[in-house]
């Protein structure tokens, strides 16, 4: 029992010191971009953040309720690693609160649908576009209600996924002769597996493509899910080789479990690769002035080296990296495409954001991006570890009387 809890071992300590560290350096320098650069570079900052990590501690859920709704004997013995690093969704309804804030600040509102003209007409009536929109961000009592409702709906849903999937997950450890609790995650995976594909794709679409308003992609949710889906598994195949090397959950992590998450990387690096060229391939063929706005403004002034930069990393590297089948098992090459994948993510939405909100709310015709880019994820990788070190110390690593762990421990692929 106690190869599989981690609390008092050197590696969550240091999760936990390193994300104090980096939420520390992370919320100073937040401080120093709102000094220096304004509210709006602050938010666009902040915003970058939030996505980047909420999204994977999501998509973390996503993954457990995935293993449940497939029963999946392969994973049984890593699957709590993923339910571990879920720590930061129920936090992500107060992480919201600035973002729901930054709607209702008029002009300094990196959101351009939330401004109004010279004579005070909110865009959302003055634009034509716009206003046939305007039903879906909503002029309620308090302007933008609808919007933030549906915020705060989303991290209501992920809180009540997280409490029945990973909740009855933890409840299992301590009924060795009954999985009532594995059966119920067997029965409520389907639909949540559902809710998170819908909740996911919404989220989407209100934090990220509501920065220009007038473009629209109707596979951006799925976009969206790749991009959250590779970076997740490339944590959890990081944790898999840092906790192996260091003697941890021994029997329990096999070459085998290295071998499939990279699979899965590769495979939905590919897959991004996909959903990412198609986008772009559609629009480039049907030429609409409201579709090829969006790459318009991210192949100039700089912001096509980043487009270019994305390529590389987010799928040839990691494609040329984990090509080959016998490379899969080796923990070094996992972890460099790990590295690089991670690294990808960051430019992806770092190349949605920001120049949105340059080129629309600063006004810039060169290329946003600085020291300021990394301040927003410095602060919630910090809080995503401190979070995920609080799991590692209150639960098992392993969910230990999961009815299909013995599968686990015997898979040979």
């Amino acid at each position: 029992m106690s190869n599989v809890q981690l609390g008092a071992t050197p590696f969550v300590g240091k999760m936990n010191q390193i994300g104090m560290a980096l939420a520390a350096v992370g919320a100073l320098g937040l401080a120093g971009v709102y000094a220096l650069s304004g509210s709006e570079r602050f938010f666009a900052d902040y915003l970058l953040g939030f996505w980047y990590f909420a999204g994977i501690s999501v998509t973390m859920l996503f993954f457990s309720a995935l293993q449940y709704l497939a029963r999946a004997g392969w994973s049984a013995s890593i699957r709590r690693i993923a339910e571990n690093y879920t720590g930061l969704v129920p936090f992500l309804l107060v992480a919201m609160i600035p973002i729901i804030a930054n709607v209702y600040m008029g002009h300094h509102s990196i959101y351009e649908w939330a401004h109004s003209t010279e004579e005070g007409v909110s865009l959302l009536q003055a634009d034509p576009i716009l206003k046939k929109k305007a039903a879906y961000f909503d002029q309620g009592m308090f302007t933008f209600d609808f919007f933030a409702i549906r915020l705060v709906m989303y991290a209501v849903l992920w809180v009540i996924m997280r409490r029945f999937i990973v909740g009855n997950s933890l409840k299992q450890d301590a009924m060795p002769g009954d999985i009532s609790p594995t059966r119920a995650n067997w029965k409520r995976s389907a639909p949540f597996v559902l809710l998170y594909a819908i909740t996911i794709t919404f989220a989407a679409f209100d934090l990220l493509m509501t920065l220009e308003p007038h473009w629209f992609s109707t596979i951006w949710g799925v976009y969206a899910f790749a991009g959250h889906f590779v970076a997740s598994l490339t944590i959890i195949a990081l944790t898999l080789v840092v906790l192996r090397n260091n003697g941890y959950l021994t029997g329990y992590i096999r070459d085998e479990h290295y071998h499939d998450i990279g699979k899965l990387m590769f495979a939905f690096s590919v897959f991004w690769t996909y959903i990412a060229f198609s986008q772009y391939f559609i629009i480039w063929y049907a030429n609409l002035p409201e579709e090829t706005v969006y790459f318009t403004n991210r192949m100039a002034h700089g912001w096509q080296y980043m487009g270019y930069a994305l390529v590389l990393t987010h799928f040839v590297i990691p494609f040329m990296l984990l090509l080959r089948q016998d490379v899969k098992r080796k923990s070094k090459m996992l972890v460099a495409a790990g590295i690089v994948i991670l690294v990808s993510h960051f430019i992806d939405i770092t190349w949605i954001i920001m120049p949105a909100v340059g080129h629309h709310i600063l006004k810039s015709e060169s290329m946003v991006f600085g020291w300021q880019e990394f301040t927003g994820w410095f602060f919630f990788a910090g809080l995503f570890l401190i979070m995920a070190a609080r799991q590692f110390k209150a639960n098992n690593s392993v969910a230990i009387n999961d009815p299909l762990l013995h599968e686990s421990g015997e898979y040979h692929a």
